[in-house]
């Protein structure tokens, strides 16, 4: 995996987008200790919510931050880099 990051995002930023893949993998164990602590897959779709509002609520958390940071270097969004 780390020859393709690298050749995709090149050299400079391979440490980068090495740390963020690696921490994307969290995800999915979190959400299936939610999933289990619901009552498992047997709860039927009740026990499915709360892992997809964590899912949910993280995804809007990194567009907020992402949408901060980049208002932070540009006050115009939609200039381009």
């Amino acid at each position: 995996m780390p020859t393709v990051v690298g050749n995709v995002f090149g050299s400079a930023r391979v440490s980068v987008a090495m740390g963020m893949i690696v921490t994307s993998w969290a995800g999915a164990p979190i959400a299936g200790y939610i999933l289990d602590a619901s009552g498992g897959e047997n709860g039927g779709n009740a026990a499915f919510r709360p892992a997809i509002l964590y899912a949910g609520f993280v995804a809007t958390g990194a567009t907020a931050l992402v949408a901060y940071a980049r208002l932070k270097v540009n006050k115009n969004p939609f200039r381009k880099f």
